[in-house]
């Protein structure tokens, strides 16, 4: 692998939001509000999504001109303004533009070497996180239980959703090491996990890279595409409070026809409970809960492609993953 050299990356806070195209935007509207997200604000075909955390928004929904769906890249807050003058000067980058958004703030969009749009933003205006009073749950285990006399009760509804956590692109034949590269000379993502093939590197997750600071293991991660397959987003994964939430967010979505794709499983690689959904426009989306923190001196783990690679317990591994 590539050394890549610090003072020449793109310094990232955390990560902001993602867009996506929508061929029917009402649809998308209701789907996503049954998904848990909250509506930060409509304009004439867009819908700006929130969580309760501190983010303005989470997800730009688009009506798509055409009629057909794409995805419109994916967002990541920077440290200092410096930093997004740095993006602005890069090939292939975008100007610095006034970000026309919930939060406001300014935005330069890069592209990455198969195309793929990330968009960096500074300056953005955070909005008070809501208490939404989730019990922290207290947890009976059989040699401690520390639960006495008080009871566990859920409200059925969908699972409100915390923030925008993760995402993950395709990438084709020949590519990984562009890609990987590009990635991590560009901006401060390091390497998490690798995943090999035949003893070739196939998949990679990401972190944000704040030296000895913990972050999620993954903000990013790429893996190929299939073999005459539309490069395209694997899936935006989104948090939730914990697993009960999780699977009441489960039985909502399963309760209004909405497609799973899978889950409800616990992955192996960022520990991750994972459960996956069709949206309105058959992307794939995901609620997660209980993920790990990494930091500078966490490991790199290199696993082998397979099954065992992608979850611990859960469902099947569906054709699309």
């Amino acid at each position: 692998m590539s050394q890549r050299n610090p003072d020449n990356r793109i310094r990232l806070l955390a990560t902001a939001f993602v867009v996506y195209y929508h061929a029917d935007l009402a649809k998308a509207r209701q789907f996503y509000l049954d998904f848990g997200l909250a509506i930060a604000e409509e304009r004439e075909g867009e819908i700006y999504f929130r969580g309760y955390g501190t983010e303005p928004f989470i997800y730009r929904a688009v009506q798509a001109e055409t009629g057909s769906r794409r995805f419109g890249g994916a967002a990541y807050s920077v440290e200092s303004r410096a930093d997004l003058e740095k993006a602005a000067a890069l090939a292939q980058a975008s100007p610095i533009s006034s970000l026309d958004a919930p939060g406001g703030g300014e935005i330069v969009t890069l592209t990455d070497p198969v195309g793929h749009q990330v968009h960096l933003i500074y300056g953005q205006e955070q909005r008070p996180a809501e208490d939404l009073k989730i019990e922290k749950l207290t947890v009976n285990y059989e040699d401690d239980k520390p639960r006495k006399g008080r009871f566990q009760r859920f409200n059925p509804g969908p699972a409100p959703v915390h923030r925008w956590g993760h995402y993950g692109v395709t990438y084709p034949a020949g590519k990984y090491q562009e890609m990987y590269d590009w990635y991590t000379n560009t901006l401060a993502l390091a390497p998490s996990d690798i995943v090999y093939r035949d003893g070739q590197p196939i998949t990679c997750f990401f972190h944000i890279d704040r030296g000895l600071e913990f972050t999620d293991h993954h903000a990013f991660f790429f893996k190929p595409a299939k073999p005459g397959v539309e490069l395209n987003v694997a899936h935006a994964a989104f948090e939730v409070h914990d697993f009960d939430i999780q699977q009441l967010g489960h039985q909502h979505l399963r309760d209004k026809g909405y497609k799973l794709c899978w889950g409800v499983g616990r992955h192996v690689l960022g520990s991750q409970v994972f459960d996956y959904w069709f949206d309105s426009s058959g992307f794939v989306v995901e609620h997660y809960a209980d993920g790990d923190l990494v930091n500078s001196e966490t490991p790199v783990a290199k696993v082998q492609a397979g099954p065992q690679a992608l979850s611990v317990w859960g469902p099947p591994v569906p054709d699309v993953f």
